[in-house]
Order: C-alpha cells, then structure tokens, then sequence
C-alpha cells in the first residue's frame, strides 16, 4: 500500500535517500589504483592508498582502495616468490616422478616444500599485494 500511495503521490518509485555513504574516489582515482595494482605486482593496498593521497591531497583508506580493486575483479593475493616453471621445468619434474612410481614406503620420507601452510591461530606475517 505504501508502495501505491508513493506512486500516485510523487509519480515515481525512485528513492529520496541514500543507503549509503557517497563514494571518497573519483573514477579517475579508482582507474588509476587499478593501473598501479596492474602494473607492479608487489604494490600493496596502502601503499597505493598513500599515493594517491600523495597526488591528489584527500586521505583514502586501504579498505577502499581493496574494495576498488575487487570491484574491477582483482584481489588479493601472495607476492611472486618463485621464477615460473618453464617447458624443461615440467618435463625434469615429470620424469622424476615416473622414475619414482613404484615406491611404497619411500614415499613417506618425502617432503614436497611447494605445498600449502595454513596458520589458523594467528597472523603469520605474510605479505599480500
């Protein structure tokens, strides 16, 4: 009912009021934390925020600038350690292992130092970019 009496009153079904705070960056800010994400790998969330207070004189949080980034489908993630494998990387690797398939028991004294570190107790000072 409330829906209809709007709509014959004021003609409309827009809203008046805002849900939500208004956006602390331009369009302009926002392409170009995108192009800084994009084109060095290893800059984190506030140090792109404290260029672009640098440039433009207005404090932007490192909150925004992740919401910024995951709006245009970038996220976080680690930093490059490693050089990638190349074609001789992966066939060296495959080879060793089909060298290897028959083992039973000497796997277990293998140790694979790619593999995954979960730390649910704390912080454990991971760097993310």
């Amino acid at each position: 009912m409330r829906k209809c009496g709007h709509w014959m009153q004021e003609g409309t079904m827009d809203r008046h009021g805002r849900s939500h705070p208004p956006q602390c960056t331009t369009s302009r800010e926002d392409r170009q934390s995108v192009r800084m994400a994009v084109t060095d790998r290893s800059v984190t969330s506030r140090t792109a925020a404290q260029h672009i207070e640098s440039v433009t004189h207005h404090s932007v949080s490192a909150d925004t600038i992740q919401r910024r980034l995951q709006q245009s489908i970038l996220s976080a993630r680690r930093p490059l350690l490693g050089i990638p494998l190349t074609q001789n990387h992966r066939h060296l690797r495959r080879q060793w292992c089909d060298e290897r398939k028959m083992w039973e028991a000497e796997w277990n004294e293998v140790f694979f130092t790619d593999e995954l570190r979960i730390c649910l107790q704390h912080l454990d000072g991971r760097i993310q970019v």
